[in-house]
This record gives C-alpha cells, structure tokens and sequence, in this order.
C-alpha cells in the first residue's frame, strides 16, 4: 500500500466515525455531506477514494455481531447507525465518482 492509498485508509476511517456521529446525534444525510465537503476541501487526495475508504471503515464502528443487545444500552442503535452511515457514504462515494459535488445539494 502505498503512503497516499494508506493516508486515504486512515482519512476515510476519521470520515465514517464523523458520518456515525452525525447519525447517532441526530444530524441530516445534508449536514453530513455539508461536513464531509468541508473536510474534503483542500485535500490532496482522491475523494473518491477516500470516501471508498470510508465506506469500508464502517463496519469497524458498528458493534460486534457476537454482543448480545442486552449487554449494553444501545447497541441496536449503533447498528442502525452504522448501517445508516454507510448508505450516506455510498451515495456520497456515488455521487463523487459521476462528478457530482457533495455541497451545496444538487
């Protein structure tokens, strides 16, 4: 792996816990591209594979398929929150490779 593909991995994994967070808090699929555009922004990197990254990042945030739900509060909730992250990611990743911009919505 190269040092911009790994920059891209770990850059992608800061974007999923983001996008989770704005999830679980509450937050718009459009704040979180608001968010995400602005942390894109000035990157010399490929959005595109950033957001790759991203999407793959997720399943690492969700909690283990192996915890019982009724070992912590919450658990259900992060799961849905993860799921739902990674369907703004995807789209986000989509939009990125048909060179649509991320903000302002289209």
């Amino acid at each position: 792996m190269t040092s911009r593909q790994q920059l891209s991995a770990e850059l992608g994994s800061g974007i999923a816990a983001l996008v989770v967070t704005a999830v679980e808090v509450g937050h718009g699929e459009l704040e979180a591209r608001r968010q995400v555009a602005g942390f894109l922004r000035g990157l010399r990197l490929d959005p595109g594979a950033v957001l790759h990254a991203a999407v793959a990042g997720v399943p690492g945030l969700a909690p283990a398929e192996t915890v019982d739900p009724g070992e912590g509060p919450g658990v259900a909730d992060q799961l849905l929150a993860a799921l739902e992250a990674r369907e703004w990611l995807e789209r986000m990743a989509s939009d990125v490779s048909a060179g649509r911009v991320l903000w302002p919505p289209h």
